[in-house]
């Protein structure tokens, strides 16, 4: 199973808070990311809840950057009554008091219109949220993480589709590779052997002879690229095996695994200069450069 990190998902609930009822809008956002990231965007009053979603976040969804924002229709229902404030009045009041002492021929008294004009004359405090609510939407957030997840994994079944498809190019590609390789082998085998054979007639320079010999045979293996080969297609089962098994975070395994099968095609192609082996390994680091893109994207 693949697991996608980019998705999106939204919901719209009815919370209750106390005997009065309010629309939230929650939306949940990810993408692709080396690590576990999390941003949240919430009303100021819901901000204590901050760290409980970023630990429900990195439990379920692992990897990723995650943007979440929670939308509350009527914020107010999540504030105390209106008080006045009292110690203002009580200022407005001394000071106009003080006024009339310096002042006395200034007349008139202090009304409540008066004091409706007075700046920050009322106040709404904030109320803590009370569990009843912080169960509510946690509640909320968690079916909105599946419906995350079932995002995820859909792409994730693109993402699947297309890698085994890198598979099986890069499967043929290697197979081809092979098999030039060991014609190529022994064309070079003959060319190696007709010129030992030539150097042996020197009998009056033995050591010369030796000497070139061995290095006509150092040349042939340096061009032997089977074991490359070999563990190129042991990188390719692995990543193919990773790609199947049941483990839901393995992306940073399945790129490890194609930063070794470039390792391989990269030495394939310094150590074997023939022309229609080079074509073909660059093609290989074509799709391992596709299937790394892709990768990128993987839980």
């Amino acid at each position: 199973m693949i697991t996608s990190m980019t998705g999106f998902a939204s919901t719209t609930a009815v919370i209750a808070v106390d005997t009065t009822k309010t629309n939230v809008s929650l939306s949940l956002k990810s993408l692709n990311s080396r690590f576990f990231e999390a941003s949240c965007k919430l009303p100021y009053l819901l901000s204590s809840m901050e760290t409980s979603f970023i630990k429900l976040f990195k439990t379920r969804l692992l990897r990723g950057h995650i943007y979440f924002t929670i939308h509350l229709q009527e914020s107010q229902i999540l504030k105390g009554n209106v008080e006045p404030s009292l110690p203002l009045v009580q200022g407005y009041l001394a000071a106009i008091e003080k006024i009339k002492k310096q002042f006395p021929t200034i007349q008139g008294s202090l009304s409540v219109d008066n004091l409706l004009r007075i700046p920050d004359m009322f106040s709404m405090p904030e109320q803590s949220i009370n569990e009843s609510v912080e169960k509510q939407l946690l509640e909320i957030t968690h079916n909105l993480i599946n419906s995350l997840l079932e995002a995820q994994q859909k792409e994730g079944a693109v993402l699947a589709a297309d890698l085994t498809e890198r598979i099986r190019r890069l499967s043929l590609e290697i197979e081809e590779i092979h098999k030039e390789s060991t014609a190529l082998i022994e064309q070079q085998k003959i060319k190696v052997q007709t010129a030992v054979q030539e150097i042996a007639q020197m009998a009056n320079e033995d050591q010369i002879a030796e000497m070139r010999k061995n290095a006509l045979y150092a040349v042939l293996d340096k061009m032997d690229i089977h074991e490359e080969i070999v563990r190129f297609k042991s990188h390719l089962k692995n990543f193919n095996d990773q790609l199947q098994s049941p483990a839901h975070e393995k992306g940073k395994q399945l790129d490890f695994i194609l930063q070794e099968l470039a390792r391989e095609i990269n030495t394939i192609a310094a150590k074997c200069s023939d022309a229609s082996i080079g074509k073909r390994a660059i093609n290989t680091k074509v799709e391992l450069e596709k299937a790394r893109e892709q990768v990128q994207n993987i839980v």
